[in-house]
């Protein structure tokens, strides 16, 4: 068995971004996550409520990552997945069904089925399936990226990750929540100053 790590999944999911496949770049994300929440959380194996509690503590640079994450849920989102996943309590929102993303990928070894991607950006609910942000595999993959306990990892030295206004090299992003939490301020107070 290959030991994989998550600068080589990070290279995985960025290279399955750029060629337009978020639903396939979910599986090398999820197992990122699950290394990251692992090493976050020392234990292994990591747990359902591990990966929820990971997205709650990233919630922040989640939503900033994807905008769609920090707007009100539809209405019929929370039900339409109590019908595809009956162990979901419809009381959930947004965090959960992150997190159940997740969880269900890593149960699975690949995206489920019920899950698909909407390039409008937005949770819509149809009948059977929910799709998805199409933005919500970069967001995720940027908890892993500036996690501290990634600090060290490295990866293809011509890979980019875009943050607002703000792109560089990963491999320097790695472990640096800082230059995150920098970058999420500037976009408030820019955003303060606009108002």
């Amino acid at each position: 068995m290959t030991t994989r790590t998550v600068g080589g999944l990070v290279q995985e999911a960025l290279d399955l971004i750029g060629s337009g496949s978020p639903d396939k770049a979910i599986r090398p994300v999820s197992l990122a996550i699950q290394l990251t929440t692992g090493r976050t959380f020392a234990r292994n194996p990591v747990q359902e409520l591990d990966i929820i509690q990971f997205v709650k503590a990233n919630w922040e640079t989640l939503s900033f990552g994807c905008s769609a994450l920090m707007r009100p849920l539809p209405l019929n989102i929370p039900f339409a997945l109590k019908r595809i996943v009956p162990t979901f309590n419809s009381l959930h929102g947004v965090q959960e069904i992150t997190a159940l993303v997740v969880s269900q990928t890593l149960e699975l070894g690949e995206v489920p089925r019920h899950f698909k991607f909407n390039w409008d950006g937005e949770f819509v609910a149809k009948p059977g399936q929910l799709f998805l942000p199409s933005g919500l595999p970069s967001a995720l993959l940027g908890t892993v990226i500036f996690s501290p306990v990634n600090g060290g990892e490295t990866i293809g030295e011509r890979y980019w990750f875009s943050v607002g206004d703000f792109r560089m090299f990963v491999t320097e992003l790695f472990g640096r929540q800082d230059i995150m939490d920098r970058i999420i301020e500037y976009h408030k107070d820019a955003a303060k100053r606009m108002s």
